[in-house]
């Protein structure tokens, strides 16, 4: 192991006890420390949920194991140490006395990644959750020996104690952080806001695109419409979900946002607590979640995805790819280059596969299949 940047790790390490996502740039120092291919972080929650970081190669099966261990549903040759915070165990440890190769912990969690060895920590335990943190090497790595874990043992304190007072800051900040990740990349605009006039707590990418586009406004940092009746729809529906008279159906306010230039925008005003359970955007900051599509922009079609589920061939995708896009079966021949004759065949195929009988049909089971996210 190499330790001349040893206490540049541990600073970093404790870094991120406010600012998670610095651990996806912290996993890259240890694992060069450590000479490693990989490592992770997996922390699991008791009653369900979690949260992972990642270095380097493919982990899943780890990651799986480490979740399993933490509900007891996966069994070792015999009992491992993990019983105290720092307690760490190689793969040997784990497999038993056996031939490590032959081993089912080798052969099930270790070899299908490509690692000849790993070692996992134990470095939080609390009534909420539990977490382990490891490291592996390639197949064409050696061994971790004595020398390795004595060296790595100057280290693992330091992670346990960062989780530690995460764990003591209640996670938020790790479950705000990766959910903001996931939700700045919708093509849906999402708002977060506080309090009956609105206040804005929170934006993705989408919704601060939305705001140049003049149906919506922020003023004095508090949402709001252009036109005045919107203005006044909108107002009474952040009033409600903030004083918790939401509809009792729904829990929702739907609000038209007309634009000074025409069109304009829908808006879904929902209270982040509702029927006694709680939305998981409220990690985000705020009371109220504004939920904001502009029904004039195109969705990013997933006909990669789309072909795969149904066996299309990449004719039969390209004739419905021009389809999707608004075309009749001639326009989508001309453009192809082929007969109409040729397109219907084509669209037969495509009824066929995709247990539909009309155009519009085909269309729109393909715009079921189209998730919300940003087209980069």
């Amino acid at each position: 192991m190499r330790v001349e940047n040893l206490s540049e790790i541990i600073g970093t390490l404790y870094d991120c006890v406010l600012e998670p996502q610095r651990w996806n740039d912290t996993l890259p120092l240890i694992s060069a420390a450590g000479e490693s291919t990989a490592s992770s972080i997996v922390v699991q929650d008791r009653g369900g949920g979690g949260c992972v970081f990642e270095h380097g190669a493919d982990q899943s099966f780890l990651r799986l194991y480490f979740e399993k261990l933490a509900t007891s549903q996966v069994a070792t040759a015999r009992p491992l140490a993990f019983d105290r915070v720092g307690d760490v165990a190689t793969m040997t440890m784990i497999a038993g006395e056996r031939e490590t190769q032959n081993s089912d912990f080798y052969v099930k969690w270790v070899k299908p990644l490509g690692f000849r060895d790993v070692i996992g920590v134990f470095v939080l335990k609390s009534g909420r959750r539990v977490g382990w943190f490891s490291l592996a090497r390639s197949d064409v790595q050696s061994r971790y020996d004595d020398r390795d874990l004595r060296a790595l043992g100057l280290l693992f304190p330091h992670v346990c104690r960062a989780l530690l007072i995460s764990d003591a800051l209640e996670l938020q900040t790790i479950a705000s952080a990766r959910l903001e990740e996931t939700v700045d990349g919708l093509s849906t605009g999402i708002f977060l806001t506080e309090g009956e006039h609105g206040r804005i707590t929170y934006m993705n990418s989408s919704a601060e695109q939305l705001l140049a586009g003049g149906a919506l406004a922020s003023r004095n940092g508090r949402l709001t419409a252009a036109s005045a009746g919107a203005r006044v729809a909108l107002a009474r529906a952040l009033t409600a979900s903030a004083s918790g008279t939401a509809p009792a159906q729904s829990g929702r306010h739907a609000v038209a946002l007309a634009s000074p230039e025409g069109g304009g925008l829908v808006a879904n005003v929902l209270p982040l607590s509702w029927r006694d359970g709680r939305n998981p955007l409220a990690a985000l900051r705020g009371g109220t979640a504004v939920i904001v599509q502009d029904p004039a922009v195109p969705a990013a079609l997933p006909l990669g995805a789309f072909a795969e589920l149904y066996g299309l061939t990449a004719t039969e995708t390209r004739v419905l790819d021009h389809l999707a896009r608004g075309r009749t079966p001639q326009e989508a021949a001309d453009v192809l280059g082929v007969g109409l004759t040729t397109v219907k065949t084509h669209l037969q195929k495509l009824f066929a596969k995709t247990g539909t009988g009309r155009q519009t049909e085909l269309v729109q089971l393909l715009a079921r299949s189209t998730p919300p996210l940003r087209a980069d």
